[in-house]
């Protein structure tokens, strides 16, 4: 027992964000006093079950790994829930957990982060306020019970939403060395999910226009890390355009020698494994996705243009019909 105690304490502190006085961050988190954190820390008491599975979420630990590593074959998920039923509120605690994530990599060194999508991810996303708020009125839209003509104009941000998303601007330029499979329809998925509204006549003409910069703007912006390798003086990106279809996201992250495995059930909040063997299969498996994709980061010049400007030529259809899916 006590060198269970001492196990679960040194995975504990191992994982408290650098330049985080350990004492005064458990007892926040905890909400017990200093002596408390002292005693447990000694090994006087040990952490509740209850306090465990707190921390592990907080700092991303695992849980099976501490206490089912002779069972293999059990695997812990990490799935977050929230106390509240109002879809606002609850877009704003993901988001606020989607920024502690990024807070805590920025942080870390030798980073390693491979990831597949299909859609847009919010790291691109909070750079423009309008296709911002648009992911917020689509989550209203579907979550919210209220009337199907609920309008892109009935949105307003709440104030808190708006200042996580100038943090995370900040947070998300320092994460280095970002690998990035892309599945060939992956600007069009957002696209289309504009036109739709815009169709419907939920979002008027004035708001499309916007939308439409900032989709310009986001394609631009992804064009020149892709011809660089770089967004900013840090952040490294390689692009991949993937040959095949990608059914749904994930993504493999490793820091401060800690893998998780992420796989996203909507666009931004995810299901997340931080078993050893299954993140190691699952960074296979990403690997793996390189052979059915090239890389268009600082090569494949011809295909690169061809496929941005495909991606604009989409936008300017964006009023019409529905459109055409290939590259």
């Amino acid at each position: 027992m006590d060198n269970l105690r001492s196990i679960i304490t040194a995975k504990i502190l191992s994982n408290i964000p650098p330049y985080t006085k350990s004492i005064d961050y458990l007892m926040q988190t905890l909400d017990i006093s200093r002596e408390s954190v002292y005693r447990r820390i000694r090994g006087d008491i040990s952490f509740t079950l209850e306090e465990i599975a707190k921390l592990s979420i907080e700092l991303g630990f695992s849980i099976d790994e501490l206490i089912m590593k002779d069972i293999p074959s059990r695997i812990f998920l990490n799935v977050h829930t929230t106390n509240t039923q109002d879809p606002s509120d609850i877009f704003t605690i993901i988001f606020q957990r989607y920024l502690n994530d990024a807070y805590n990599i920025k942080n870390s060194k030798d980073i390693e982060s491979i990831m597949v999508i299909n859609q847009i991810p919010h790291e691109f996303i909070v750079y423009f306020s309008h296709l911002f708020k648009f992911s917020y009125y689509r989550w209203m839209h579907q979550n919210q019970e209220s009337s199907l003509k609920y309008s892109y104009s009935d949105v307003t941000l709440p104030d808190d939403l708006v200042s996580l998303q100038h943090k995370a601007i900040d947070s998300l330029k320092k994460i280095r060395n970002n690998t990035i499979i892309i599945d060939s329809n992956v600007f069009l998925n957002l696209i289309q999910e504009i036109q739709y509204y815009y169709k419907r006549r939920l979002i008027d003409d004035d708001e499309f226009i916007h939308l439409k910069n900032d989709l310009l703007g986001l394609v631009n912006m992804i064009e020149n890390i892709a011809q660089t390798g770089y967004y900013g003086s840090d952040t490294k990106y390689n692009f991949y355009l993937s040959s095949l279809n990608i059914d749904s996201g994930s993504r493999y992250l490793k820091f401060n020698d800690q893998a998780k495995s992420m796989f996203f059930v909507n666009s931004i909040e995810p299901v997340i494994v931080v078993n050893s063997n299954l993140c190691s299969m699952h960074k296979k498996w990403l690997d793996s996705m390189r052979k059915y994709a090239t890389l268009i980061t600082q090569s494949n010049e011809i295909l690169q243009v061809k496929y941005f400007n495909k991606q604009r030529a989409h936008i300017e259809e964006i009023v019409r019909g529905p459109i055409i899916t290939s590259i």
